[in-house]
């Protein structure tokens, strides 16, 4: 999964002042102390074992998260959120991200 963020998918993110952090392994992610984020944006490749571990942990810390689809794992029309450098994509997936964590943008 480390094919995922660009040089400039991560400029983009940059240029609309949002910090990237990852891809993270699904070890890494095992570990409890590593949920130190305001928000994540999880790539739907992930072992679904990992998903729903993960997610109860975001649920648990009341961390916003959402599932994403790599942009070079679709072809024609976007999934349901896409992570490019694409400034729409960057406006859903922060638009939903704020919409769960009760609409606040740090």
């Amino acid at each position: 999964m480390a094919d995922t963020l660009t040089s400039q998918i991560r400029t983009a993110w940059c240029h609309a002042q949002i910090d990237l952090e990852g891809p993270y392994s699904a070890s890494f992610i095992e570990r409890e102390d590593v949920l130190k984020f305001v928000a994540a944006i999880i790539d739907v490749r992930y072992e679904a074992d990992v998903m729903l571990r993960l997610t109860e942990q975001l649920d648990g810390e009341a961390i916003p998260y959402l599932f994403f689809v790599p942009e070079t794992v679709i072809d024609s029309e976007p999934g349901p959120f896409v992570l490019s450098g694409r400034s729409e994509d960057i406006a859903n997936i922060v638009s939903a991200l704020t919409a769960q964590g009760g609409g606040v943008r740090h």
